[in-house]
């Protein structure tokens, strides 16, 4: 009886583990090979440098670790995508939001600007820097509700 018991037990353990690991690779979808949709959801520019830097300098490390990551601008943030702004700013000890972003960029990164917010900024599709664009009606939403993660500054 005792190693009947101790076979029964075996067994459970291996099925437990077969299911656990099915329903893990379930959860990660269908192609584990596929990158991370990262949104990096920056609302600042030039009122705080800190938060501009962080963003820029995680995305950009996100992006060159495989993650597919998208930097949303909306309230101030559009203003970092204006080619018509100066970037040549610091916070602390970083780089400059100029050599931050073009860090981004330069790994697959892309910036989305809010239509709004862009809008309020005067930023037209004319004016903005490489990497970015103006996001469609609706986009801004279907971007969110499709990342894996949302990180927000």
């Amino acid at each position: 009886m005792k190693s009947w018991t101790g076979s029964l037990q075996v067994a459970l353990a291996v099925a437990l583990v077969l299911v656990l690991g099915t329903a893990l690779t379930f959860a990660q979808g269908d192609d584990a090979d596929d990158p991370q949709q990262v949104v990096v959801h920056l609302s600042h520019f030039s009122d705080d440098l800190h938060a501009v830097t962080m963003s820029l300098g995680l995305a950009a490390n996100m992006q060159e670790q495989g993650a597919s990551v998208t930097l949303m601008l909306d309230l101030e943030g559009p203003r970092l995508a204006d080619k018509r702004q100066s970037l040549d700013m610091i916070w602390g000890h970083s780089r400059t939001v100029a050599e931050l972003y073009t860090a981004f960029v330069t790994a697959g990164g892309t910036a989305l600007l809010c239509p709004h917010c862009a809008d309020h900024a005067g930023v037209t599709g004319e004016h903005v820097r490489e990497g970015a664009r103006i996001a469609e009606e609706g986009e801004l939403a279907r971007l969110i509700l499709e990342a894996d993660k949302v990180v927000d500054y």
